[in-house]
């Protein structure tokens, strides 16, 4: 009987030593969670140059009058510099690569949380409704992450990564998870204070593309998720009271207009809500290799032409009621 006793005494304690042993894991992990965290933030939050630098200076700062969305055929096409000298008006680019329609309403509502532009520009691309069976336009949502605790307007875009979003997000690291390689080399002096490279926003890209002129092959189907988005995205503006251009900007590649569904939803759009539609897909000025940096992006002699010649239809928008 007492050695029954002992036995049972004895796991009792081994129950007792493994479970604070476990609570003590518990909360080491959540103080080096936390820890780390914070640090990886910091550098996030304190960038000087890259994507992340001009997606966090216009969620938190930017007070231009006129901003550009857009995935990189945005960043690329639009010359602030021609834009504002032309204007009058101070212009902030805010496009992104590999960036959706999900990631620029998001943005849009960060940057009405803290104030109106006169007027937005939405670039659109020719496959902007794709739906990607490999979930890329999803994934990409994970450049947000960062936004999710200081910023709850945008947290329906965040969630429409998994259902299980909510609760990673409760790791302060899981945030910068596909960040950290690029925090490491952050914290390099001739990295983390480099001046950012673009000119408000606006990369301009060098060279001339050498390819013969071939079709845009990529499916033009129309993906539920991203047209809610894109209406969202216009209804956003329209409640605002925010002046909206549509633009295609030029491509060298050769789409059927009469057969792109993307375009017809686009137009569509723009019909149900009198909205101003700049198309420049099939553009004869700009069937030329030499505006082109490749068969999407033009280059910066590209860029300035379109730049300039969009001047006229902006103010036009500008100066309507």
């Amino acid at each position: 009987m007492a050695v029954s006793s002992y036995i049972s005494n004895s796991n009792m304690s081994d129950k007792k030593l493994i479970l604070s042993r476990f609570f003590i894991l518990i909360v080491l992990m959540f103080i080096l969670d936390r820890s780390i965290g914070a640090v990886l933030e910091h550098f996030f939050f304190t960038k000087k140059n890259g994507f992340d630098y001009r997606t966090n200076y216009v969620m938190n700062s930017t007070k231009a009058d006129v901003l550009i969305f857009g995935s990189s055929r945005a960043a690329y096409h639009y010359d602030t510099k021609i834009l504002q000298d032309s204007l009058k008006l101070s212009v902030y680019n805010a496009g992104r690569d590999l960036s959706y329609i999900h990631y620029h309403y998001a943005l849009l509502e960060g940057v009405l949380k803290r104030y109106s532009p006169k007027l937005i520009i939405l670039d659109t691309r020719p496959n902007e409704f794709h739906h990607f069976t490999n979930g890329e336009d999803m994934d990409r949502i994970n450049i947000l992450l960062p936004y999710y605790d200081s910023h709850p307007e945008i947290r329906d875009v965040v969630l429409l990564r998994s259902e299980f979003e909510r609760y990673k997000l409760f790791s302060k690291i899981y945030p910068y998870n596909s960040l950290i390689l690029s925090e490491l080399v952050e914290l390099l002096p001739i990295a983390r204070y480099k001046k950012d490279d673009s000119e408000n926003g606006y990369i301009a890209k060098h060279g001339v593309w050498k390819q013969p002129k071939g079709p845009y092959t990529v499916s033009d189907e129309i993906d539920p998720v991203a047209s809610l988005y894109y209406k969202k995205f216009v209804a956003l503006c329209k409640q605002k009271n925010i002046k909206l251009i549509i633009a295609y900007s030029p491509l060298y590649q050769t789409i059927d207009a009469d057969k792109n569904r993307n375009l017809a939803f686009v137009k569509q759009v723009c019909r149900e809500n009198n909205l101003p539609f700049i198309n420049y897909i099939g553009n004869k000025e700009f069937d030329n290799a030499q505006y082109f940096f490749d068969g999407l992006h033009l280059n910066s002699k590209g860029a300035g032409l379109y730049s300039s010649e969009i001047v006229a239809p902006i103010r036009r928008v500008l100066n309507s009621k």
